[in-house]
């Protein structure tokens, strides 16, 4: 969410973070959101008559994937109990050099910190370009829904084409979105 608030300059796409411990899921989610998405802007820039260079940038994500594999799709249980006992053993003034006790952090906080830090320090981004980049990740956001939109108004008339079924579902949901409309349309001029 903190780089969804605080995004990084030249965002190709919206970040996202999905776990899954299935590796077939994780296969095919891997090649249906980065592998497919490089392919297609490679030939958008090879059309274009710029070098191609999305599938060396995913190459590169994957190998960096594949060594947090491991950790990322398995089951952990973490116990603490010695940190616990430690800290309760502490006098207030070793609890104050010693600061170690994890429950007093504010994440939320720590997470922003930690990503803006990444933002100025690591990629050497200005801070002052976070309005135009969460522009353009707005716009990022509405190139999605729109594709997805028309992808699923596609395949559904497809369905449609093929299925007396299908198409009276259709124009039951489409009937539905017109009673909802013109429902708030009679209630909006009623103030």
């Amino acid at each position: 969410m903190t780089f969804k608030n605080n995004p990084l300059e030249q965002a190709f796409r919206r970040p996202n973070v999905n776990l899954r411990s299935n590796p077939f899921t994780n296969q095919y989610w891997t090649t249906v959101s980065h592998t497919l998405p490089a392919l297609l802007y490679d030939g958008y820039l090879t059309l274009m008559g710029h070098k191609p260079r999305m599938m060396k940038t995913i190459t590169r994500l994957h190998k960096a994937m594949m060594v947090l594999e491991y950790f990322t799709s398995h089951s952990w249980v973490w116990n603490t109990d010695n940190v616990a006992m430690l800290l309760s053993h502490m006098s207030p003034e070793d609890k104050k050099v010693f600061n170690f006790d994890v429950r007093q952090l504010h994440w939320a906080e720590y997470m922003e910190n930690y990503c803006m830090g990444t933002k100025k320090y690591v990629l050497n981004e200005e801070l002052s370009g976070l309005p135009a980049a969460r522009k353009h990740l707005n716009k990022l956001r509405n190139i999605r829904y729109t594709f997805n939109t028309i992808l699923v108004v596609l395949i559904w008339r497809i369905f449609i084409a093929r299925s007396q079924m299908a198409r009276n579902i259709w124009y039951f949901v489409v009937s539905l979105c017109f009673k909802f409309l013109s429902y708030f349309r009679a209630s909006s001029t009623m103030r």
